[in-house]
């Protein structure tokens, strides 16, 4: 008896879209099949797209009428695909078992379980090998004597894609050695992984998307028996396949090429150069008008270099904003039109080499690219043990569906904490990352970066004080690891910050995470809704021009000094300054001059007159005046000799009484027991120091007590108490309890020694050893000072006695001197000549004095004026250096403030942000966004342009914010040098869109796959779920959430 069955597989029916057109397929093919008149039909899985999410009612509708039709064909045999239900959380129901059960067909059998089965045919079986039974796998066996059909769905070894990508399958196709004929199901293209021609994919039954081929259908089986047999393909006809056809460079002839296709097509316009917003839209209204097309989306294969910054002078490249040369480059094109010396060049650039020194941190972190392969958890936020999402096995876009509260948002949290020990719900603690219902919460993250691969695991631990506060302590565990997750390095510092600065040099910070990689929930539109000026800051950030904002200010805090100093320096003009001062001091000189000359004639006329006086007869002769100039003369002496006489009686007194003093100390010191009391002090300050040191040691003991009752108390709050003795958290805990006993004996033992010692301390205290030795230091120090004092009394005293005794002389000699005048005395005219020769002397002599007075005065003026002619010409020099320096400095801030070289860099850069904008929103919507910075301003505006017009973003509506948001975020990720992952995180942002705009937002989505290996969507719109290519399922377990994706 011969076997004939239609063999179709990956339907992929979605929650709300495409049932039409599938409809309309599918009741061609059913007319087709109808003609055919097969025994059987077998489908190979994957039925529907999202899993169990999006199972809506219009769904259940299509399907029951497909499942109907099929059955009034022909018996239909189903068994499931991974995107029929969830693989790895087996307890939830399947999308297709309620809807089979419901409908109770006769002829539809559907196999969850693996087994062997009878068709329905004699002599033919199915032997099913379940994706969701692969326990069972091994009790599946061929009938002997009959033909079996082994039945898979999955991926077998040596299968590729549409695209030619090789599979690396779960089996081989050894794997199915014993039977007959093999009927696949999951990839989507069509082939056959035997030279027989036994083994066989027959594709998807309608083309998915654009990477598959077009013409997709079925596999249709006539089997005589084991030897005879054909395998006949044939295609289901689709009124609206995924056409791709490219850009001519105008939009008639692009026309022209697309009549060629089916109308109503779906037509992706491939373009390897800019497309004007008029073209796409002229375009896109020609496709629509005459070849009715369902869909026109574009791809851009043209490449936009944002890892260059075009001058005049050349390119540079943006990773080397950070480099002393290409900042030195930067600033001679800045000023190419200013003529500038080469001592002011050397300035500057002595001036970058400084800035780009300091502003150039060791930690700061660029141009990382690093990608997570896998994330495990235990009791993070409301998550329970044992939770596993492989990235490696999950590739493009990732749907995070479920109810409030069901912990989709915890999962991008989770790994905010596990890398940046920080989540994306501001600054929480740790002890709140924990599950409240247990007492630890553990994070593993494997992550690839720079070509190595690297493990991060951090735990968090509740404790509670003596007062009852809850907190939490962290540990963080970083090593290298191979691919086959064995550690090669450990990574970790001797404290957790400096594990966490390792770490950072890996992945970056936690404001990276969030500035690119991570749209958390309700910080979408944030660079929209940011005013335009903080816009721009965020722009600075994205570009790497935050070094410059640095360097300016590291360099306007070290000017501030200079232009202090400039301040402070006095308005004037320093050469006619000096010139004023240089006229005064050549008069002056001058005058000095003069009064020289004057003095010298005035000497010489002394000198005469005294000669002429020595030389006169009458040269002896005494008059009355010269009596009463010496009797004034003995006067002064005698009053002078008095004054002697009563200092000396006063010093004899001094001594007499220092004396007295002196000899009552010296008794003093020779009853005072000085020797005795210096050792006891001796003896009391190293017992002084020996209490310290044993208080020191008592306290050190006493630290070490608390620090391992803490640690062993530890053992008391871990789930896993004394298991494991081993592990790394806890087994420090486990050496400290050994140890406990033995250390409060120490701690008790040195507080006996510190008692005793103080106690001894005490006994010598009471005695007041140091008061008396101070007593006793002073006397000694009086004793000296009374020493000196009676030392510097005999020495005054002895200078006095000899005045006294000279003066004595003096005196007589006046007064002998004086008898002798008044025997001289004369009236005569010639006495009266001496006298008035005399009286001229002295007036000469007045006036000599006078005039040499005069020319040190004149002397001292000119030495002031030379010294502040000198403080002048410095005066001078310094300003001149400070505006050399000063100027150095302006022209360096300037070229590096944000009106500066960043702004150059910025309009460099806009064109090429703008033509990424344009490139991802090019076809999935009707408008594209362009950033807009007029020069010498601050603000950056954002326009959307929809060809013929265009209107500010804060005007758009909540659609257009989200979709422009999104690609904004993508377009800054794509030209910046922060540290950036291949993962997209978009949570919550799509409460937006209606039914149509959700389905731009999937086509968007699809685009944004180019750039980012994994994207993860966490949202509720049902419409977004169509969208998927993989869906993350969070189930309950015991009050818990748990996620497995392996």
């Amino acid at each position: 008896m011969s076997f004939k069955c239609v063999h179709l597989s990956d339907i992929h029916w979605r929650g709300l879209t495409r049932h039409d057109e599938y409809r309309e397929s599918f009741s061609q093919m059913f007319e087709q099949v109808k003609t055919l008149n097969p025994d059987v039909i077998f489908i190979g899985g994957d039925i529907v797209h999202s899993k169990t999410q999006g199972i809506s009612p219009e769904l259940i509708d299509c399907l029951s009428w497909w499942f109907t039709q099929m059955a009034e064909i022909c018996p239909t045999h189903i068994i499931l695909g991974n995107h029929d239900g969830l693989i790895l959380n087996k307890h939830r129901q399947d999308a297709i078992t309620p809807i089979i059960n419901a409908l109770n067909n006769p002829n539809i059998y559907l196999y969850k379980n693996s087994g062997t089965y009878p068709t329905g045919i004699p002599g033919f079986n199915w032997s099913v090998f379940s994706c969701f039974d692969e326990e069972k796998w091994p009790n599946v066996k061929p009938v002997p004597g009959e033909i079996n059909i082994a039945t898979f769905h999955g991926g077998v070894n040596g299968s590729t894609t549409d695209i030619e990508w090789n599979i690396e399958g779960d089996v081989d196709v050894e794997f199915f050695k014993g039977y007959d004929f093999v009927m696949l199901g999951d990839i989507h293209k069509l082939q056959y992984l035997d030279p027989e021609k036994r083994i066989a994919y027959p594709g998807s039954t309608i083309q998915q998307n654009y990477g598959e081929d077009p013409g997709k259908g079925y596999l249709f089986w006539e089997i005589e028996d084991k030897d005879n047999f054909t395998s006949t393909f044939y295609e289901i006809p689709h009124s609206k396949p995924f056409v791709t056809i490219d850009w001519t460079g105008d939009v008639k002839e692009t026309v022209e090429l697309a009549k060629k296709e089916p109308d109503y097509a779906r037509f992706r316009v491939r373009t390897n150069s800019p497309i004007s917003q008029a073209e796409i839209k002229h375009l896109h209204s020609s496709l629509k008008e005459i070849k009715f097309a369902t869909e026109i989306v574009f791809k851009h294969d043209h490449h936009v270099e944002t890892s260059k910054i075009q001058t005049s002078s050349g390119e540079l490249s943006t990773k080397d904003l950070r480099d002393e040369s290409t900042q030195v480059s930067l600033v001679k094109e800045y000023y190419k039109d200013l003529d500038l010396e080469d001592e002011e060049w050397e300035r500057i650039t002595s001036l970058v080499h400084k800035y780009i020194q300091k502003a150039t941190r060791a930690d700061t972190v660029r141009n990382i690219k690093w990608s997570l392969k896998r994330l495990e958890f235990d009791n993070t936020f409301a998550y329970g043990k044992d939770n596993v999402i492989d990235f490696d096995t999950l590739s493009g876009i990732t749907g995070l569906f479920g109810r409030n509260r069901s912990g989709k948002s915890s999962i991008p949290g989770t790994l905010m904490y596990n890398l940046f020990n920080t989540t994306d719900r501001g600054p929480i603690k740790n002890l709140h990352i924990i599950n409240s219902r247990k007492g630890h919460c553990v994070a593993r993250a494997m992550i690839s970066a720079n070509g190595k691969n690297y493990k991060i695991e951090r735990q968090s631990v509740k404790k509670t004080n003596r007062r009852g506060q809850e907190s939490a302590v962290t540990h963080l565990n970083l090593s290298e690891i191979d691919e086959q997750g064995v550690e090669l390095r450990d990574l970790n510092g001797e404290q957790r910050r400096e594990t966490e600065k390792t770490l950072r040099t890996i992945v970056g910070t936690a404001d990276d995470f969030l500035m690119t990689s991570l749209a958390s929930q309700g910080e979408m539109n944030n660079f929209i809704k940011h005013r335009a000026t903080q816009r721009k800051n965020i722009l600075t950030k994205f570009l790497d021009l935050e070094i410059f904002d640095e360097m300016y200010a590291l360099a306007k805090e070290d000017s501030a000094a200079i232009k202090g100093q400039l301040a402070n320096v006095p308005d004037r003009d320093w050469d006619i300054l000096i010139a004023e001062k240089r006229s005064k001091k050549r008069g002056l000189k001058k005058e000095r001059t003069e009064t020289e000359g004057n003095i010298a004639k005035l000497r010489l006329q002394l000198q005469e007159m005294k000669i002429a006086l020595a030389t006169s007869d009458s040269k002896d002769l005494v008059t009355a005046a010269d009596i009463e100039s010496q009797e004034q003369t003995i006067q002064a002496a005698k009053e002078k000799l008095t004054a002697l006489e009563e200092k000396a009686a006063s010093l004899t007194s001094d001594i007499e009484v220092a004396q007295t003093k002196l000899e009552t100390i010296e008794v003093i010191k020779g009853q005072f027991p000085i020797d005795d009391l210096r050792e006891r002090l001796l003896a009391q300050q190293d017992l002084e120091r020996t209490l310290l040191s044993l208080t020191h040691s008592h306290s050190t003991e006493k630290t070490l007590l608390k620090t391992q009752t803490k640690s062993v108390k530890l053992l008391e709050e871990v789930p896993c108490g004394d298991q494991f003795p081993t592990c790394k958290f806890i087994k420090e805990s486990h050496k400290n309890k050994k140890k406990l006993e033995e250390q409060k004996k120490a701690v008790t033992d040195m507080m006996e020694k510190v008692r005793a010692a103080r106690k001894s301390l005490n006994v010598l205290k009471r005695e007041d050893l140091v008061e008396k030795i101070e007593k006793y230091d002073k006397i000694l120090e009086r004793s000296g000072v009374l020493h000196i004092s009676l030392g510097n009394d005999r020495l005054d005293l002895s200078r006095t006695n000899t005045k006294k005794k000279a003066l004595k002389e003096t005196i007589d000699d006046a007064v002998r001197e004086l008898q002798t005048m008044k025997m001289r005395v004369s009236d005569s005219d010639e006495a009266d000549k001496v006298s008035e020769a005399k009286k001229e002397i002295n007036r000469v002599t007045d006036e000599i004095n006078s005039r040499d007075a005069e020319r040190i005065s004149l002397t001292e003026t000119i030495g002031h004026l030379e010294a502040e002619i000198d403080k002048l010409i410095e005066e001078k020099k310094q300003y001149g250096d400070l505006i050399v320096q000063w100027r150095a400095y302006d022209l360096f801030m300037s070229a590096v403030s944000k009106k500066g070289i960043p702004l150059q860099i910025m309009s460099s850069q806009l064109p090429l942000i703008n033509d990424e904008i344009s490139k991802i929103l090019t076809g999935v919507v009707g408008f594209t966004v362009e950033l807009e910075a007029e020069s010498g301003s601050n603000d950056m505006d954002i326009f959307i342009n929809y060809g013929d017009s265009k209107r500010i973003i804060e005007c758009a509506s909540g659609m257009e914010k989200m979709m422009a948001s999104l690609a904004i975020r993508v377009a800054l990720i794509n030209v910046s040098s922060l540290p950036k992952t291949d993962l997209l995180v978009i949570d919550e942002g799509f409460g937006a869109l209606d039914d149509m705009n959700v389905e731009s937002c999937n086509r968007l989505l699809a685009s944004l796959k180019k750039w980012f290996r994994n994207i993860l969507v966490i949202s509720h719109v049902d419409a977004v779920k169509d969208g998927v290519d993989n869906v993350l399922d969070i189930t309950q377990h015991n009050k818990n959430a748990k996620v497995i994706y392996e």
